[in-house]
C-alpha cells in the first residue's frame, strides 16, 4: 500500500475507534493539557495547525501537543497517580476513555495587489485520541488531522514561463506524541508525524508523503520558570532542522513565552471562573509556510514552498468541559514562493491573517 493511501485510511479509522471508545466505561484514561508554547514543526499556510484549548492560546498544530510543563508538580515523577498516596498529574476536565476532543479552525488570507499578490484560504478539522503507552499518565497521544487549502494568484506576469500554483491543496497527516518526566526536574516531549501534502495529482508522488518530528526538554527551574530546549525536524529544504529553545514563564494571570521560532505573552481577563472559564489576550509571532508536491502544466512532478513571518493578535475563550473557542487578527510579511525546479523565490505582497477556531 502507498504511503499516502496509509496515512488517509488512519484518518478515517482513527473517527471509528473513537465511537469504540464512547461506548467503553469510565473511568479509562485522559490526556494532560498541552503546554502553551507549540513550536510550528509542520507549519501550514492557514497556519499551525488544529486547535486543542491550550489555557493562554490555541494550538494549530497537531504535531506540536506538548505536556503542560507548569501543571505537573515538580518533585512528583510520572505513574504516581497509580499510587494512593500520590495526588494525579492530570488536571481537571480531562476526558476518560479513549478520546479526548475534537477541533475545527479557518483561516484567510486575502490577495492583496495584482499579479504580485497571493491569497490564501484554508479549513481543517482534527480529532485528538489517547492510549496509555506502559502507564496510563504517560500517554501516546495520536491525532490525525485532514486540511485543505485554497491559492489565488500570484498572477502569471510574476511566474516563470510552464509554471503555476494550483489552485487547491491537500494535507492529511497522523501525529504520534508522547511525554515524560524522566527526573524530577526534567520533561522529555517528543513527537513524529506522518502525512501526505500536495495537490489532488499529486498525492502519489514520492514528494508528498513527509515525516516530521522534534525533541524537547523542559527543565523546571522555579514554580513560575522553565528552561525549554530542544530541536525540530522538518524534512524540508530551508529549514530541516530548527532549533528551540528559550524561558517560559507561567502564573494565574500572565504567561510569557520567550522562545524561538514562535514567541508569545498571554494576559487572563477578570471574569469567568478559572481555572474552568478562562478568557485571555495575547500577542504572537510566527514562522509560517509548508511545502506541496504539484505537477506543472506538462505534467512534470515538482513542489511548491510557501514561507512568511507573522505577527499576531489575539483572544481565546477556554471553557473546559464545554465548547472553547478563538480569534486571530495578523500582519503578514515576508512572504516568497519557491519551486523545487526553479531556481529564484518568487516574493508576493504582505497580507493580514484572520484566523478562528474551535475545539471541543
Amino acid at each position: 500500500m502507498k504511503p499516502y493511501r496509509r496515512i488517509l485510511l488512519l484518518c478515517l479509522v482513527a473517527p471509528l475507534g473513537a465511537a469504540w471508545a464512547a461506548a467503553q466505561p469510565a473511568g479509562g484514561y485522559a490526556v494532560v493539557e498541552p503546554i502553551d508554547y507549540q513550536p510550528p514543526f509542520q507549519v501550514t499556510m492557514g497556519e499551525q495547525p488544529p486547535y486543542v484549548a491550550p489555557i493562554a492560546g490555541p494550538t494549530y498544530d497537531p504535531l506540536v501537543l506538548p505536556v503542560d510543563g507548569a501543571s505537573l508538580p515538580a518533585q512528583t515523577p510520572l505513574g504516581a497517580a497509580e499510587r494512593a498516596d500520590q495526588p494525579s498529574l492530570l488536571p481537571p476536565g480531562t476526558r476518560p476513555g479513549v478520546f479526548q476532543g475534537v477541533n475545527l479552525q479557518s483561516d484567510f488570507m486575502p490577495r492583496l495587489g495584482n499579479d504580485n499578490g497571493l491569497g490564501v484560504h484554508g479549513w481543517q478539522a482534527n480529532g485528538v485520541f489517547g492510549f496509555p503507552f506502559f502507564e496510563r499518565e504517560t500517554p501516546l497521544v495520536v491525532t490525525p488531522q485532514y486540511r485543505t487549502i485554497g491559492l489565488d494568484g500570484p498572477g502569471g506576469t510574476r511566474l516563470p514561463p510552464g509554471y503555476d500554483v494550483p489552485s487547491r491543496l491537500h494535507e492529511a497527516q497522523v501525529d504520534l506524541h508522547h511525554f515524560r518526566r524522566i527526573t524530577d526536574r526534567w520533561l522529555f516531549d517528543g513527537a513524529v508525524t506522518l502525512g501526505v501534502y500536495g495537490e489532488a495529482d499529486a498525492l502519489g508522488d514520492g514528494g508528498a508523503f513527509r515525516v516530521n518530528g522534534r525533541a524537547l526538554g523542559v527543565y523546571d527551574w522555579s514554580e513560575h520558570w522553565k528552561v525549554l530546549v530542544g530541536v525540530v525536524y522538518l524534512n524540508r529544504a530551508g529549514y530541516s532542522v530548527i532549533p528551540a529553545a528559550g524561558l517560559l514563564y507561567a502564573d494565574d494571570a500572565l504567561k510569557v513565552e520567550l522562545v524561538f521560532p514562535r514567541p508569545r505573552i498571554a494576559w487572563r481577563l477578570d471574569g469567568g471562573c478559572p481555572p474552568c472559564d478562562e478568557r485571555w489576550v495575547y500577542l504572537l509571532g510566527e514562522l509560517g509556510g509548508s511545502v506541496w508536491a504539484i505537477r506543472q502544466e506538462d505534467g512534470t512532478p515538482d513542489t511548491l514552498a510557501y514561507s512568511d513571518y507573522r505577527f499576531i493578535v489575539g483572544y481565546e475563550h477556554k471553557v473546559i468541559g464545554g465548547l472553547s473557542r478563538y480569534l486571530e487578527l495578523g500582519y503578514v510579511f515576508g512572504r516568497q514562493v519557491e519551486f523545487d525546479n526553479y531556481p529564484n523565490d518568487i516574493p508576493v505582497n504582505d497580507s493580514i491573517l484572520l484566523r478562528a477556531g474551535i475545539g471541543f
